[in-house]
């Protein structure tokens, strides 16, 4: 019994030096992908843009809201057969202001998710070229790494390349 116990010992003490020596032949880094989604130029442009598409549809809504409110002012200075014919168009205006807020709103938000798709696939292909470049076996997510020494965040290496990559196609 003793020899089976000293035996397999010996063979996970064997097994783990084994595994730790792969390990330390590994070439591994991590990437903070939250940090480098944030700081990407394109990011940034893209969110000015979407605030400026969201201020401009916010704009078109408020003239519509008016315009209802108008309408539903004048509905009681109206005669009872006039009264008729302004609520039916009152109705209708309403009708188009929720279906034109409905499509408006669902647009932005459409154009919000199509954006952020390019810009982690922007990312996620930035990191795999970087890796294969550097020889790397693996880079993992810095979000989820509970400890990592400062050497291997690459991060900002990301970020620089990812930005500058952005601002030669922009130039163009």
């Amino acid at each position: 019994m003793k020899k089976i116990l000293i035996i397999s010992l010996g063979l996970f003490f064997f097994s783990g030096l084994g595994i730790s020596g792969f390990a330390a032949e590994l070439k591994i880094g991590y990437v903070n992908t939250i940090e480098v989604f944030n700081e990407y130029q394109r990011t940034k442009d893209q969110e000015e843009q979407l605030e400026t598409k969201k201020e401009e549809v916010t704009k078109i809504l408020q003239a519509k809201e008016k315009e209802i409110r108008d309408a539903q002012g004048k509905l009681e200075v109206l005669r009872e057969d006039q009264r008729e014919e302004e609520i039916k168009k009152l109705q209708a205006k309403m009708h188009q202001y929720r279906d034109l807020r409905q499509k408006e709103l669902e647009g932005v938000q459409e154009k919000r998710d199509q954006m952020m798709r390019d810009i982690v696939e922007d990312i996620d292909q930035a990191i795999k070229d970087y890796a294969q470049k550097n020889n790397y076996d693996l880079i993992v997510n810095g979000n989820s790494v509970l400890y990592a020494p400062d050497n291997k965040d690459l991060t900002d290496e990301i970020l620089k390349i990812i930005n500058q990559a952005y601002g030669r196609r922009r130039r163009r």
